[in-house]
């Protein structure tokens, strides 16, 4: 299990709550993989992913334009890669099975860990110059 701690905090509440939701995710991931019969269940998860990480990023991007994030481009298309991946996985766990559970756990908290810790830590002082919380 992956428990929320302050170190992934990027000390903006509206952008921290979407974050741990995305922990919530990766947990759902933990306790799948601890099954045999996982693929339907983990497909179920993915698409959980697919449809925060389109609403997360659509609000995180939309705070850059808001922002006038000087690294907005960059950061969309990590979002994008990211997105992108994601889908390759969705396919992947159809057609490989419950086998590839701890692949997907492993990418997605790597990603998330980095992404907040590094990518996201880049645009606090620019948003919270222009008034985020």
């Amino acid at each position: 299990m992956i428990k929320w701690d302050d170190k992934y905090s990027v000390g903006l509440s509206c952008i921290d709550e979407e974050h741990k939701k995305f922990i919530d995710i990766i947990n759902k991931v933990i306790h799948a993989k601890q099954r045999i019969d996982n693929s339907k269940e983990l497909t179920s998860i993915l698409n959980e992913m697919n449809s925060y990480v389109l609403t997360h990023f659509a609000n995180e991007e939309a705070n850059m334009i808001k922002s006038n994030y000087p690294d907005y481009e960059n950061h969309k298309k990590e979002h994008q890669g990211f997105y992108m991946q994601l889908m390759a996985l969705h396919d992947s766990v159809s057609k490989s099975g419950p086998q590839l559970a701890c692949e997907i756990l492993e990418h997605l908290k790597n990603w998330l860990v980095n992404h907040i810790e590094g990518t996201d830590r880049k645009y606090i002082k620019c948003f919270k110059e222009h008034g985020l919380k």
